[in-house]
Formats: C-alpha cells, sequence, structure tokens
C-alpha cells in the first residue's frame, strides 16, 4: 500500500509541472478530496435526479413543471460557465475567484431549507414557484462558480493525475452521498412533511460549508497567462474557435445528443415512483441506487480516462446508455426497473468524469478557460431543453415515447464520438513528437 501511495504522488519524468504545484500536490489533493467528500454527501440532501424531483412532485402533477428540476441543474450549471472565460484568461490566479464565487454556491440550501419551512403558510402555486426559483440560484450559483473551480483543479492537479483525481474524489464523495442518502430515507419517513425536507436541506448546508473550508486550503502557484485581443469580443472568439478547430465543434454535437438522450434518466424516479405507486420516502432508495453505480463507476472510468483517454471513456458510456434506456422499453417489474436505472446511473457516471476531462485537453493553457466555457455553455441549451421536451412527450404522449426520443439522441451520440471526433490527447502527442 506504501508503494501504492507513493508512486501516486510521483510523476512522469516527461510531465512539465511547476515547481509549486509539485511541492503542494499532496496538500491540495488532499483539501479538494476532502471539498469533494463533503459537497457531495451535502448535496445528496438535495439531489437533482431522484429527492428535488419527488418533492416538487407534492406540489405539481405536471411533468413538465416536474421536469424543470434537472433542467434547471443542468443549464445552471452550463450556461454561466463561457462568460468567465475572458475574464479568467488573463489572470494569474483563479484562487480569488473561486473563493468569492464558492460563498455564493452554497447559501440556496438554507434557502431551500427556509422555502420548504413555509410550504404550509403558501399555496400549492406559489409554493412551487418560491422553490422552483431557490433551485435556479441554486443552479446558477453553482454554474458561475463552476469554470473558475474546473481551472482550479486544472492547476494545481496535474494531467497525469486528473482521472484518478476524479475518481478517487467522486468515489468517496458518493460514498458520503450514499451515507446521506441513508439518512434521507430516514428523515423522509420519520418527520412530518414538509418539515422533513426543512431537515435535509438543512444538514445539506450544514455540509456544504465543511466542504468550502476545505476548498479555500488549496495553495495555488502565480501562472502568468496573457489575455489575448481575440478574446476582447466573446462572440469573434467563438467563432474563431469553432471555425478552427473542427474537432471541437463535432465533440460539441456529441454533448448536445447525449444531454437529449439524458431526458430517460430525469424521470425515472418519478417515473418508478407513479408506475409502482410507491411511497415518496423510496426516492431514497433510487438515490442510493445511483450512488452506488456512480461509486463503482468513477473508479473505472478514472483509470480508463488516464490510461486510454477520455473519448474512450465517452464512447463506453454512450454505447451503454443505448443499452440501458432500450431496456427501459422492456421493463415489467421494480427489480427490473432498479437493475436499468443502475446501469444507466453506470454509464452517467462516465459522461461525467469525462464531461470534467475531456475539454481540458482541446486547446492551449492560454485558452483553455475558453474551450471549458464553450464545452458547457454552447451546449447547455440542451441540457435545460432535455427533460422539458422529456415531460412534454410524458404529458401527451406517455413515458414510452419519451424513452424512445431519447433512444434516437444516444444513437446519435454515440456515432458521432465514435466516427467523427478524434482524441486531442493523440493529437497534442503527435505534434509533441513530430
Amino acid at each position: 500500500m506504501k508503494i501504492s501511495i507513493k508512486n501516486f504522488f510521483t510523476f512522469p519524468e516527461s510531465e512539465s509541472i511547476h515547481p509549486d504545484v509539485k511541492k503542494n500536490f499532496k496538500r491540495n489533493f488532499f483539501a479538494n478530496l476532502m471539498d469533494a467528500c463533503f459537497w457531495f454527501f451535502g448535496d445528496s440532501f438535495a439531489a437533482a435526479y431522484t429527492i428535488m424531483p419527488v418533492f416538487v412532485s407534492t406540489l405539481t402533477d405536471s411533468p413538465i413543471l416536474i421536469g424543470l428540476i434537472p433542467a434547471l441543474d443542468g443549464a445552471g450549471w452550463f450556461l454561466p460557465q463561457l462568460f468567465l472565460a475572458r475574464t479568467l484568461e488573463g489572470r494569474n490566479r483563479r484562487m480569488p475567484v473561486v473563493r468569492f464565487l464558492g460563498i455564493f454556491d452554497r447559501i440556496p440550501f438554507l434557502f431551500l431549507a427556509l422555502g420548504a419551512f413555509l410550504i404550509p403558510q403558501l399555496d400549492k402555486p406559489a409554493a412551487l414557484i418560491l422553490i422552483l426559483v431557490i433551485y435556479a440560484l441554486k443552479a446558477f450559483s453553482s454554474g458561475l462558480v463552476a469554470l473558475p473551480w474546473q481551472e482550479l483543479i486544472a492547476t494545481v492537479i496535474p494531467v497525469s493525475h486528473r482521472g484518478r483525481y476524479w475518481g478517487y474524489s467522486l468515489i468517496l464523495g458518493k460514498l458520503m452521498g450514499l451515507v446521506g442518502a441513508a439518512i434521507t430515507g430516514i428523515l423522509l419517513i420519520s418527520i412530518t412533511y414538509p418539515y422533513n425536507y426543512t431537515t435535509m436541506f438543512s444538514i445539506g448546508f450544514c455540509a456544504v460549508s465543511i466542504s468550502y473550508t476545505f476548498l479555500i486550503m488549496n495553495v495555488e502557484p502565480e501562472i502568468p497567462r496573457r489575455n489575448s485581443e481575440e478574446t476582447i469580443n466573446l462572440l469573434i472568439r467563438i467563432k474563431d474557435v469553432l471555425g478552427k478547430d473542427r474537432n471541437f465543434l463535432i465533440y460539441l454535437m456529441n454533448r448536445g445528443f447525449i444531454f437529449l438522450a439524458g431526458m430517460a434518466l430525469a424521470f425515472l424516479t418519478v417515473y418508478g415512483i407513479n408506475t409502482y405507486d410507491l411511497p415518496i420516502a423510496q426516492s431514497a432508495t433510487f438515490t442510493a441506487i445511483m450512488l452506488v453505480s456512480e461509486i463503482i463507476g468513477f473508479g473505472i472510468w478514472g483509470h480508463l480516462g488516464d490510461r486510454s483517454g477520455y473519448k474512450r471513456v465517452i464512447e463506453t458510456s454512450n454505447f451503454l446508455l443505448i443499452l440501458g434506456i432500450s431496456s427501459l422499453l422492456l421493463v415489467n417489474s421494480l427489480g427490473s426497473l432498479y437493475l436499468v436505472f443502475a446501469l444507466m446511473s453506470f454509464a452517467h457516471s462516465g459522461e461525467s468524469i469525462a464531461d470534467q476531462n475531456f475539454a481540458m485537453e482541446f486547446g492551449t493553457e492560454e485558452n483553455r478557460p475558453t474551450y471549458i466555457g464553450m464545452s458547457k455553455t454552447l451546449t447547455g441549451p440542451f441540457f435545460l431543453l432535455a427533460p422539458i421536451i422529456g415531460g412534454s412527450l410524458i404529458q401527451f404522449r406517455g413515458y414510452k415515447s419519451m424513452f424512445l426520443a431519447a433512444l434516437i439522441m444516444a444513437v446519435l451520440s454515440f456515432v458521432v464520438i465514435k466516427f467523427f471526433v478524434k482524441d486531442p490527447r493523440k493529437s497534442l502527442h503527435t505534434l509533441e513528437t513530430s
């Protein structure tokens, strides 16, 4: 074990790493690991694909409105990121921005607790609007800090260790989330609605506040970065990158299709509870299944990404998603639904870990924030539209039609990544050795 740990904290001789990054790598690694653990523990009490849709379903029967939760979660995370790229490209350090915006990323948990507490004093439409507004604030606050935080990780965690870092941090984080899911199940049964949700969101707020204390422990080196004249006009910069980097443009198409395919996962918990007439406490079981599947997945996907590249991760996870959605058209029991949900969650974990890493491998050190921001913001509308489209299909055509539409999108995403996207890591290696 000692040898394994020692080897983990060594770097390939061929990799050029800033001296301060090497010096503080252990500290930064463990600080970010603990940040992830407490963040995922806290976030499990407001899980976007399980807890929150069921919570909203107590206020409305509309699939479209229920679908707004995963839609806001994705859109809030993705849409704001590009607009911070210009600011980050000219900064020598990312930590001041992360420290400032990280506070606003955590306060909405407290607002959710207050919103749930006020539900008995409000009629259902007013309570629904309040919860959706607070959740939108939570989602977009996360989106604002996302790019600076990802850039911080890209700075303090060398590329040779990023996949394993994401794998280990997500595994431990999801294990903590699994503990949170168990606590959630107990709270949903033992405390009267809506004060069970008030308690859950309050615990979540305490946990993410602890995660912040670890986040600000990062030691980031000063790295001079120039701010190109071309980036002054955002639209010109986008056009320039997409015009010159056709491979990146095709990758964005893959992301658009896979986000549309995600409509199937967004409604699975509510589908299971409605179809099999389950109590709302059962949403904690779906959360636990998702977390266990992701824990297994993150360990596998992280190592696969480091060894074979994240293009391979996306290909494999997209293929497994096709199998999962296809199976949804055939399931006829709660047990089989749980198995399919586990498979789709496993596939989703591959897409998630690739999402954190693949865009970092396009472009240069100077324009990496723009690439990361574009990969999120330009595809964010698809994430926003997917649950809305899915909810509309459910309301007017039923769940089977929605699953079929998601399957078509998943097939298209696989075809694009498999046959049309070139691995930027291999292209970079070719340039370095030529």
